[in-house]
């Protein structure tokens, strides 16, 4: 069960079970792939997550509006908590242990470094500010565009990047408790600490993150209430 409860923690993007073709057909394959990504984390086939991991980053980097946007702070979350959990739960061998966190740790801090980043270029656009930054972008000849689908795929790229700003506060959470279970393996607990408190600070129902908090306090551990199971806050 903790394989999946780590693994999951690299999981921020919201659902691309409906790709449709108002998706920008330049990187509809990247999203494609991703769909993969849930049931591999489950069979536990870490190669194939790192290759496709790999693929998605190469497509998102060809072109300027996506190589620093948050679709790379997702890989880059996702790409460190499979090596968490190989961490964890694959190996005995404490030096390949730290090797994996070393890595993990890379990774996790160029999420938060994009996220960051994405947060104060485009976190305060609203919907006219958004259209006029992408527009010129569908609208420059490019052949993989359809004419009659350019309004679509605007559209579209809107609406991904509006749902992205509200769910970045959550992404940035996911990153900073990666990066204190990280330090807590490492020994770094105060920093640890400091790390799940930032987490909890930006999504208040981070339980991972709370409950490692308790761990290390040798707290009770908290458990989601019925109700909470049934009906989970709305991220």
């Amino acid at each position: 069960m903790m394989v999946i409860v780590v693994i999951v923690l690299g999981i921020s993007w919201q659902h691309y079970g409906n790709i449709n073709e108002s998706e920008d057909p330049r990187v509809i394959s990247a999203k494609t792939l991703y769909i993969n990504y849930d049931a591999l984390a489950v069979e536990k086939k870490y190669d194939s997550i790192f290759l496709l991991l790999f693929e998605m980053e190469i497509i998102y980097s060809q072109y300027a509006d996506y190589k620093n946007s948050y679709e790379i702070g997702v890989i880059c979350n996702n790409r460190a908590a499979t090596l968490i959990t190989i961490a964890l739960f694959e190996t005995k061998d404490s030096l390949q242990q730290d090797s994996l966190f070393n890595e993990a740790r890379i990774h996790i801090e160029r999420s938060i470094s994009i996220y960051k980043n994405w947060t104060k270029e485009y976190a305060q656009m609203n919907e006219s500010e958004l259209r006029n930054y992408f527009s010129p972008i569908y609208y420059t000849g490019n052949s993989l565009f359809e004419e009659k689908e350019i309004e679509h795929y605007i559209e579209k790229r809107i609406k991904d990047m509006q749902l992205a700003q509200k769910e970045m506060p959550r992404r940035l959470s996911v990153s900073y408790t990666n990066l204190g279970m990280v330090q807590r393996y490492q020994d770094e607990t105060t920093l640890a600490i400091e790390n799940y408190k930032l987490a909890l600070s930006l999504w208040e129902n981070n339980l991972t993150a709370e409950n490692n908090i308790n761990t290390i306090l040798g707290l009770p551990l908290k458990k989601r209430g019925v109700l909470e199971r049934l009906f989970p806050p709305k991220k």
